[in-house]
């Protein structure tokens, strides 16, 4: 027949816990020996002496402060073909100060990755 598990009630496990403390404090054994004999972690111990020591309040947890991402401003993107070869057109971005920065189809992506990079660069 299995072994019967008993769990105290909620009220009584804090008890019981505070208990476990007390007992540990009064043993005079190391944390990790009484710990292994109540089947419990020595962490546990550490927690509960001192939730003895300075009262039974629960502890407060302490929130994060959220990190605010930087605002990213989106700009509306119009697209026009030309007359252009096959599937060769050309790209021309409008900055929000009002620049045109045209870009030819036949620009290497090395030029137009530090073009972007320069445009992001505050001056």
């Amino acid at each position: 027949m299995p072994e019967e598990i008993r769990m105290p009630a909620p009220n009584n496990r804090t008890d019981h816990r505070l208990d476990l403390a007390r007992r540990w404090r009064e043993s005079g054994q190391s944390a990790r020996a009484f710990a292994q004999e109540q089947g419990v972690t020595p962490w546990t111990l550490y927690y509960w002496r001192k939730r003895l020591v300075g009262g039974h309040t629960r502890p407060t947890r302490r929130r994060r402060k959220r990190r605010s991402a930087p605002a990213v401003s989106l700009a509306p993107v119009q697209v026009v073909t030309s007359d252009g070869e096959e599937g060769q057109s050309d790209v021309e971005i409008l900055l929000a100060s009002g620049d045109r920065v045209r870009v030819t189809a036949s620009v290497s992506v090395e030029t137009l990755r530090r073009v972007v990079q320069v445009l992001r660069t505050p001056c």
